[in-house]
Order: C-alpha cells, then structure tokens, then sequence
C-alpha cells in the first residue's frame, strides 16, 4: 500500500486542536493511507497543513517561508531561490504587501531588501514575468486537496463529509486564485496517477465560463455539508457562500466588460445578470442566517477605535473566515505586517514598505458627505494643523492610515517628543523661504527634517507623507526580525457581503437594496449616508472599506478599467514645519524651580505635492493584454496542449 503524507506539525495554526495537543502525540513521520483517512488526529493535521500551503489566500502572498530552507509548497519559487527572495514573496514575509503596491492605493517604499514589484509597476506585465505567478504551486496543491477528496470518500470517520467539504472549499479557492489571473485553466477534480495516460498528464485548458461555473457550484453544493459555527480558523457554510458570492461577482464583471477570445479560454460569453444573481442569493442566505454583522465594538470609543478594531479583536461578529496568527515569533504562525507597516522605530529603521498615495487619501469624504478633494491652490497657500487637515474625515482614513502627527507608541518623535509621528521634510521660514540642509540636517538646533523621514532624505527616495494603520497591533515587537506579527489576517468578512450584494444589485436594477447595503457600511464608519447610487460611487466605497485587503488590483482588473486608471502619474504631499508657529507654539515654564519649554500649541504645516511620486521618468504602465497573466514558456513547453493568452 502506498505510503503518504508527512504530518508538518508547525501547519496547525488553522486547526482547532491546540499545539499543546499536538506535542503530546507519540512522534511518528510515515503512515499509510488506510491510517490515515481512518484517524480523525491525522485528518485534522494533514488538512491542517493544506490550510498553511493555502497561502494565496493572505493577500495573494505566493509562497510559504519556514527558515532559510524553502517550504516544500514553494515550486515556482523555490528552486534555486535564496532565503531573501522566499521571505519576499512570502505569506510570512513581505508576500502580503504586494496587492496594494501593485495597484493605485499606494507605492513600494524602495527601500525593503526583499522581492518588490516596482519594475512590474513602472513598465507592465510581459512574456515568462514571474509577477503573482500562481500556477505550479496551485498544482502542487490541488493534487494533495485531490488525494484527501477521494481518500475522504472510504473513511469511516463520523465528521468524513466535513473534512472532505474543507478540501472541496480550499480546492474552489485555489481555482479561483488561478482563474482570476489567467482566465481558464486546466480543471483537474481527480488525482493524476503515475501511470495515467498523456491525455490526463497534459490536459488541456478549461474556459473561463467553466471555471468560474465550477467554483461557484462546487461551493454551492458545500455549504450545507460545512459547520455553520467552527472557529473562523476553520471553513464554514458563510466562508464557501462568501467565496460563492465572490466568484459570482467577478464572473459577472467579466461577462459585462470583457472580451472573449481563444474560444473561451479568457472572457466569458453569458449573460452576466446571471452570475449577478447567483451573488445576490448567497449574499442574502449570509445577511439572513449567518448572525454575523458589521463589527461596532463598544462605539463608546469613537468610530476610529472602533474601525482598527474590526483587525485587532480575533474571532468579532464581522469575520467569517481569518488566517489565526498566534504564538511566540519566528514561526510559520505568524506574520510580518508590523514590521512591514509600521512608524519607526522598528528593526533596522525599515517599515513603511507601502506609502498610499495622496489621490487614494482623498477619495476618502468629510464626515459630512462632501468630497474630500480640495483644489490644490487652497491647500498651499497657507499651514495647517493635523486636526484641520484630516481631522473631520471620514473615519476609515484616520483608522487605516498613518500620517505626521499620528499617534504611535514608542514613534520616534524629534522634536516634539517620542510616541508622536514626526515626518516633515523641511521648514518653512517667516521669509517664505525653505531651509533644507542635507549636510547640516539643522536649523537653529531644530532638525530640518522628521525622525521618520531620515532614510527617505538621506537616500533621496520620495514618500508620499502617508503609512498603512489597518491591522498594525500597537505594542507589537517591530525591533526583533520578521514574522513577529500576531494579529489574524481576515480573509472573508462581513463588509465584503455588503459591498458584494450592492454592487450586484445595482447591476441588476435594485438600487434601492443597494444604496441600503452601501448605507450601512458608512454609517458604522460615521460617515453621511448617500441619498443616491451610481456605480462610481460603489467602486468608491470598495476602495475606502476594503483598502489594503487585496481587492482593489483585482476589481480594476475584473471592471476592465486599469489601463484607465493605472496609467497615470500618481502624487504624495510633503510636510514642511512652519517655523513661525513652531517657535510661537513653545513657551518656557518655571516647573519646580526649573525652567523647561512646554508647547502650548499644535504645530503647523505648509503642504507640497510631489507628482510622479513612483518615478520622475516613468509613470505607472498597465499593458492592453495584462488583463490575463502569462502562464509561461517553462509551462507551456511542458505541456503543449497549453495555449498562452493573448499578447504574450
């Protein structure tokens, strides 16, 4: 009989047993397959296992990074690869960052060690690009969902359709990772065998429609055979109706706006109300049965304490499905946000990876439902406080983003003092004039520039004046190395259903069941309710609620409008310290006999715009045919019966 499986115990970070449970077991490294499937332990470790190689479920990180030596899941990316670029591509490492870089909420700081995509940003998707490459890894680990699928079949285990439908789940989830970048592929439901003939060892592509009809249906026929109330570690029937819901949306989007080509390998020739409806319906089975809810907390905190919480309260009323992070660093169970995201200090003065740009910062609206863009001619022609600049906006902007001024423990704050944010790159004299002395770093003994924007001057790199807040745990170890972060990440919530259900309503006529879903997300966020919907407006309101979560890439790419929007100049803004209100602001006190300066103010500062924020020679560049990645000479070679998309 076969021999299979190795039981990876540092993989039950998605398990409901305990690790302690898990050390207590008599050690052993080999069991054959009737051991196995009969054995509700090993089941539970080795779908545990499939959950951590379920890596592009972390904001599409590529790979998993377990030390210096690559994960055994790392086939695209581990051969050959040193431990750097594994930990760039990482669910652990900087993996998760990516996402956001990529598309129009913000830039790669420059700075990070590791694999970035910057050049990817500047000049396009092209032939072979290993960009999001998704694909020998999504094999690997459809074969090991195929084995336990089929195996779960004889098991005689009480809880064997359960294990069996967490495989079918994460099985559809590695299937939609795949077809939302390449269109169709391949749908392969059962193990290939060794002996198989060359027919099913090179199969070839699937369309797109039937790709996107399986997933759909497959989590569909799931749902009842699924715990409704596991821990969020775990799937549930909410976890495959949002996935449903998901899937049914972008199959929606690509059915309006795309184009079929290949004969149906890319694009999706249907009716896309269709799939509109297929979302609404798993949308609405969640916001009727599921008990879950937009997350409020105590509101007596204020609406902003309250939206950083929606990431820092494991297992709240709002998450349906998380990766659970947890434990002392250094371990595959945790990850490195913090690190990553982070004001300094941190460990060697890195953090801010992602620098939002100003153009996503005012998408965000007053409190009062006016826009927040203001014509730039006001903003620079005089100072302003922080609290004048951002202080009545929309919450979710001062929640999920950090600027100068922003309160963090422990922030290297010069010269007004540590736990504040400092992050202005010059003064600004009584004269006009602005002092900025590279050499010198100080004007009459006040540095010309922030503690926190020291490696930026010194390199000459551009910032946007703005960081990443959502998820960032205050108290975090930033100072030790990477993957010290124990925040859980969630992968499925319940703004999403919202957001998903409106967008689909809208498209199929029921406006007013949309502005309702759309008015809910805002009034939990404090902000003016809308008295209409267009569907600009919903876009809009994807971008601030689910900013940074890995969906604003791939909502441009399944609306067919990043060639319009990616391919522009994006700006930041600088910070520069008003020297007259600075020197104004400080008063000397007579304190116990001894005198010491107490500000007696809040600082002020004059803005200006950096434009072409990601290059002063090359604005950002979405190709026509980057809609679809490329699978690959390497894998087409491999496989002939292959074809690759379009424009590669």
């Amino acid at each position: 009989m076969k021999k299979i499986l190795y039981i990876f115990i540092l993989a039950a970070l998605f398990s409901a047993v305990s690790c302690a449970e898990y050390l207590e077991q008599t050690p052993t490294n080999q069991y054959t397959d009737a051991q196995v499937w009969q054995d509700e332990f090993l089941v539970e470790s080795h779908l545990a296992e499939l959950y951590a190689m379920s890596v592009f479920m972390i904001n599409d990180a590529l790979a998993s990074y377990d030390g210096p030596s690559p994960s055994p899941l790392n086939v695209d990316y581990g051969t050959g690869a040193g431990w750097s670029t594994n930990l760039g591509v990482s669910a652990q490492g900087e993996g998760p960052i990516h996402a956001t870089t990529i598309a129009d909420e913000g830039k790669y700081s420059e700075r990070g060690a590791q694999t970035n995509y910057h050049g990817t940003k500047l000049y396009g998707i092209h032939e072979n690009s290993g960009f999001m490459r998704w694909w020998s890894n999504g094999y690997y680990l459809n074969r090991q969902l195929n084995h336990m699928i089929e195996s779960m079949e004889t098991s005689t285990l009480g809880k064997a359709k359960a294990f069996q439908a967490e495989a079918r789940f994460l099985r559809a989830f590695n299937y939609f990772a795949m077809v939302k970048r390449y269109g169709g592929v391949p749908l392969i439901k059962t193990e290939t065998k060794i002996d198989a003939d060359e027919k099913e060892v090179y199969p070839p592509r699937n369309t797109e429609k039937e790709c996107y009809d399986f997933i759909i249906q497959e989590c569909l026929d799931i749902a009842e055979l699924l715990d409704p109330n596991p821990t969020t570690a775990h799937a549930s029937k909410w976890a495959a109706l949002a996935l449903a819901s998901r899937a049914a949306l972008y199959a929606g989007s690509i059915a309006q706006w795309g184009q079929v080509d290949l004969d149906g390998l890319v694009g999706i020739d249907a009716d896309p109300k269709e799939y509109y409806n297929k979302a609404i319906t798993a949308c609405e089975e969640i916001m009727k049965s599921s008990g879950k809810g937009l997350y409020k907390g105590s509101m007596g905190k204020g609406y902003v304490k309250n939206l950083e919480d929606i990431f820092l309260v494991k297992d709240n009323n709002e998450v349906l499905l998380s990766k659970h992070h947890q434990g002392i660093g250094g371990g595959i169970n945790l990850w490195s946000w913090d690190i990553c995201m982070s004001p300094k200090p941190n460990a060697w003065s890195v953090g801010q990876y992602v620098h939002p740009y100003y153009d996503f910062v005012e998408q965000f609206d007053f409190v009062d439902g006016r826009t927040g863009k203001i014509a730039r001619s006001v903003l620079e022609s005089r100072s302003w406080t922080m609290d004048e600049l951002w202080g009545d906006r929309d919450p979710r902007l001062r929640a999920w983003t950090w600027t100068n001024r922003y309160h963090w423990a422990g922030a290297s704050g010069f010269p007004w003092g540590d736990d504040t944010v400092s992050m202005y790159r010059g003064i600004r004299l009584p004269d006009g004039s602005d002092y900025y002395d590279i050499t010198k770093n100080v004007y009459e003994g006040v540095q010309c520039w922030g503690d926190q924007m020291q490696e930026m001057a010194t390199a000459s790199l551009y910032h946007t004046g703005f960081g990443v807040a959502k998820y960032l745990e205050p108290g975090s170890d930033c100072m030790t190395w990477f993957v010290y972060s124990t925040t859980d990440y969630i992968i499925f919530r319940y703004a999403e259903i919202l957001l998903n259900y409106a967008e689909a309503c809208f498209e199929v006529g029921r406006t007013g069941d949309a502005l309702n879903a759309i008015n809910q997300i805002r009034s939990r966020a404090g902000v003016a309710e809308l008295g209409s919907l267009t569907r600009d407006k919903i876009r809009k309101e994807r971008l601030c609620e689910l900013c940074f979560e890995n969906h604003r890439y791939w909502d441009l790419r399944r609306w067919r409008i990043a060639e319009d929007v990616l391919n522009k100049p994006h700006c930041g803004i600088t910070y520069l310290l008003d020297w007259e209100s600075y020197q104004a602001s400080i008063q000397t006190q007579l304190v116990d006999g001894k005198e010491i300066k107490v500000r007696t103010a809040e600082p002020r500062f004059w803005i200006e715009f950096e434009d072409q924020i990601d290059s002063k020679t090359q604005d950002p560049t979405f190709l026509s045919y980057n809609y679809y990645l490329p699978i690959g000479d390497g894998t087409t070679a491999v496989n002939p019966n292959l074809k690759e998309n379009p424009g590669y």
